[in-house]
């Protein structure tokens, strides 16, 4: 079965004093994990693990959208036919980045940046080959030469995503599946083993699919399964008062604190 688009990333965390990091694929459509892993580099043999698990659980990508790991490369190289994007909000800030490694002033970066970014503020893949072309020809008088080459070699992940209803051009959806995380993690503090971070991470999965997200109001799993709201663990995480007191909409009824239930849950 084809997930048509995913995106993939990783989440540093610490285990025992140690760091590992959580791989997350997560599907472009429903916004939902498909595949999780916790694993102790980021180098490309981790990567190509993550590959190995969508071939065995049968969930093989059309699109793969990261934000540039080079180890993503090997992933890829292992699913034929697969399109590597590279995330276009990833590659603007890298400019700014680059910029600051090699000029010390300000006016130097200013200079520069604006010419830089450019390049990919447009919805036309034509008009992006024909800005980088002109800032090539300036690129040894502005000295971007190294710049302008590695954005050459990446060409082919950064275009298909330019003017495309499809293939996004952010990570955005799985940058806010880690900023719940996130909320998770800074209860926990860390790990105290492996094993008892996967059991927690787990645990995170089930409540992220189940707990409505302020943004659209729904839980990430209605996506899928509408019917979820009438389930009894729905309504228990959601709305725990109403589901064991029989308290029509609590919120509105009583006056109370507009607690976080995750975090509640995860105390």
């Amino acid at each position: 079965m084809k997930a048509n688009v995913v995106y993939i990333d990783e989440k540093w965390l610490k285990v025992r004093g140690k760091w590992y990091y959580w791989f997350v694929v997560l599907d472009a459509e429903t916004e939902l994990p498909v595949l999780a892993s916790l694993l102790g580099t980021t180098n490309k043999w981790s990567c190509r693990w993550i590959g190995i698990k969508l071939k065995q659980i049968g969930k093989i990508p059309g699109v793969i959208v990261t934000d540039g790991l080079p180890g993503y490369n090997s992933l890829c190289c292992l699913i034929e036919g697969v399109k590597h994007v590279l995330c276009l909000f990833h590659h603007q800030q890298g400019v700014t980045r680059w910029l600051k490694k090699r000029y010390k002033e300000d006016k130097d970066i200013d200079m520069r940046k604006p010419k830089m970014k450019k390049v990919f503020q447009t919805r036309d893949k034509r008009t992006v080959r024909r800005r980088l072309c002109k800032l090539k020809e300036s690129s040894d008088a502005l000295g971007i030469q190294e710049w302008v080459e590695q954005t050459e070699s990446n060409l082919p992940k950064l275009l298909p995503s330019v003017g495309s209803v499809r293939i996004p051009t952010t990570t955005n959806a799985i940058e806010r599946f880690f900023r719940a995380f996130n909320r998770f993690y800074k209860v926990r503090c860390g790990f105290f083993s492996v094993l008892s971070a996967k059991r927690e991470l787990i645990f995170f999965l089930l409540m992220y699919l189940f707990i409505r997200q302020s943004e659209s109001g729904k839980a990430p799993i209605e996506a899928i399964m509408p019917e979820v709201v009438r389930m009894p663990l729905y309504r228990l995480i959601n709305d725990p008062l109403g589901t064991v007191l029989g308290i029509e909409n609590v919120k509105k009824n009583v006056k109370m604190a507009d607690f976080k239930i995750h975090e509640y849950l995860a105390a």
